[in-house]
């Protein structure tokens, strides 16, 4: 298969693009390369979450209330996966980042799988460590 496909580099870009707003802390920019019907998975998100947002609107009331507890916040793309769908990518990536109340570092490993329509990210799956997550915000 190869990965040369003008889609499949144009959604790694927006998942480049995505992660470097989430870095830069500019989280009005990232959710705007989501589309409106969005629908984002956290299988594993913290006990009494729910494990899916439908939605730009609740992805970014999501955000909202998630990033302010973190003095910085950057991921890190570490490999991507492609798919036979140009359409869709698996990547992995990590964060590094500091829990703003007790300054404890918070440093976790992701897979996440995208799928884009019309430029945007449409559906966007995570899956990470809750343990370490829980740790880190205790």
């Amino acid at each position: 298969m190869s990965d040369e496909h003008p889609l499949r580099e144009h959604n790694l870009a927006l998942v480049r693009r995505v992660f470097a707003h989430i870095s830069a802390g500019e989280h009005e920019q990232m959710v705007e390369l989501m589309t409106d019907d969005l629908v984002f998975e956290l299988p594993y998100g913290p006990k009494g979450m729910p494990g899916r947002f439908e939605g730009r609107r609740k992805f970014h009331r999501l955000q909202a209330g998630i990033f302010p507890l973190f003095s910085r916040f950057a991921l890190e793309l570490v490999e991507v996966h492609p798919t036979l769908d140009p359409s869709m990518l698996v990547a992995e990536y990590r964060s590094d980042a500091q829990v703003k109340k007790n300054g404890a570092a918070y440093q976790n490993r992701y897979i996440g799988v995208f799928r884009f329509r019309d430029g945007k990210i449409c559906f966007w799956r995570e899956f990470h460590d809750p343990e370490v997550a829980t740790a880190a915000l205790a």
